[in-house]
């Protein structure tokens, strides 16, 4: 789950806005870029924490870690990109679907090998999974929070271009 970017499919002027993107000079461009950044993430970032907040503590530090803002065309919403494991050593990268999405075999016995303290190996059965809350197919945070938002991050990146290619123009 590392990113979620709108469809410029979506209607005729995200289309439009798209492709001026593609034609404005450099400078312009990383003028819009930095004011999506700043802009959009005064949004997104809020809004992903509001959803995280009441949930228990290691999904909000999986679910919450490394959300941002990443300019562009089109802009990319991020979240639960941290590549920095978790004191247990779960890097929340890895294993955010898990718990954003959930699993239905909680109760699901899986059997490995391991190293004992001693020295000798031996066969460990347990269950893996017992810690992932149930299913949810829509999500739990992260995708409830891009329904919630894109429509107005959407409008408000158009905004953001359409006035600096204005700005730019005047000067």
């Amino acid at each position: 789950m590392p990113f979620v970017a709108p469809s410029a499919a979506s209607s005729s002027t995200f289309r439009a806005v798209a492709l001026a993107l593609k034609l404005i000079d450099k400078d312009v461009r990383n003028d819009i870029n930095r004011t999506t950044r700043a802009e959009l993430a005064e949004i997104w970032i809020p809004a992903v924490a509001k959803r995280t907040d009441p949930m228990p503590l290691i999904d909000k530090k999986v679910l919450g870690k490394g959300t941002r803002v990443k300019p562009g065309n089109p802009v990319q919403l991020l979240a639960s990109t941290s590549t920095r494991p978790l004191s247990g050593g779960l890097v929340p990268n890895e294993y955010s679907r898990g718990f954003e999405f959930g699993t239905d075999k909680r109760d699901k016995y899986s059997t490995y090998d391991r190293k004992s303290p001693n020295g000798g190996s031996h066969s460990v059965t347990r269950r893996t999974t017992r810690h992932l809350p149930n299913r949810v197919r829509k999500g739990r945070a992260v995708f409830p929070a891009v329904a919630e938002t894109v429509p107005r991050l959407t409008s408000l990146w158009v905004q953001i271009v359409v006035r600096k290619i204005y700005e730019a123009h005047e000067k």
